[in-house]
């Protein structure tokens, strides 16, 4: 016989409570691209369409099955264009755009509603294994002038990889530094292991005992960093305060 069940706003079961939110969901679009005759990637647009998708996670309580999480995918559509220009003997610009095509629904519909159609967190990452990029932060001087003429919406282009390597580039909504590491004074996963550590782990002991039990009760990862931060030791957190990084000489500077 099957069993009827209605939409609740929240449901608690085996000591937690479950509540609808927005998760998103991580996608990866690989692309290569190869040289043609002159030895040159060509221009290219890339489509990509991801459909519609409808999840169903039981919830059991006490060895009984009690309830249902329901996860709807709205489809999305995203097109990729990649284009280049020669700007001198082996230098190329290189740009990417990159476009959310889905179709939405008319004018007037809520921040959330648009959400939901939404590419939340694009993070672009370029390799070449035939040539090198140039870091926009500090390019050498006979390619200073093109650096600066280069244009990011959106998205922060740097180097990764081991410092001095000019093979990969990360462009990310986030502003970083070329070659980012994760802070050695990070004690665990925060969702940005750089260095706003400290930030988030004073906003989350200031949240108040509902915030935290919505915190507990979302997902298991951010349970454990609610109980990780709730149990830090205060030794442990100045360490993360007022660190200094980068410094140069002067001196060293001048010569």
């Amino acid at each position: 016989m099957a069993r009827a069940f209605k939409v609740v706003p929240t449901l608690v079961a085996g000591g937690r409570v479950y509540q609808p939110w927005q998760e998103a969901a991580e996608q990866e679009i690989s692309i290569q691209i190869v040289g043609n005759d002159s030895g040159a990637p060509s221009p290219s647009r890339h489509e990509h369409n991801f459909p519609a998708e409808r999840n169903l996670e039981p919830i059991e309580a006490d060895g009984q099955f009690v309830g249902l999480i329901v996860r709807n995918k709205k489809p999305l559509a995203a097109s990729i264009e990649i284009g280049l220009e020669r700007c001198g003997e082996s230098v190329w610009k290189i740009t990417v755009r990159i476009r959310n095509t889905t179709s939405f629904a008319a004018a007037g519909e809520s921040r959330e509603h648009a959400l939901e159609s939404s590419l939340m967190s694009v993070h672009t990452i370029m390799g070449s294994s035939h040539g090198g990029f140039v870091s926009l932060l500090e390019p050498p001087d006979e390619l200073k002038e093109l650096a600066s003429a280069c244009v990011n919406t959106g998205t922060w282009p740097v180097l990764i990889g081991e410092p001095g390597s000019h093979d990969t580039i990360l462009s990310s909504p986030i502003i970083l530094y070329d070659y980012p590491q994760i802070a050695p004074e990070s004690v665990g996963d925060l969702f940005d292991g750089t260095e706003i550590d400290e930030i988030l782990s004073l906003r989350i002991m200031t949240m108040t005992d509902e915030e935290k039990r919505e915190m507990r009760d979302s997902d298991d990862r951010a349970r454990q960093i609610l109980e990780r931060t709730e149990t830090l030791p205060a030794e442990q957190l100045m360490k993360m305060h007022g660190v200094l990084r980068n410094l140069r000489s002067l001196d060293k500077e001048a010569s």
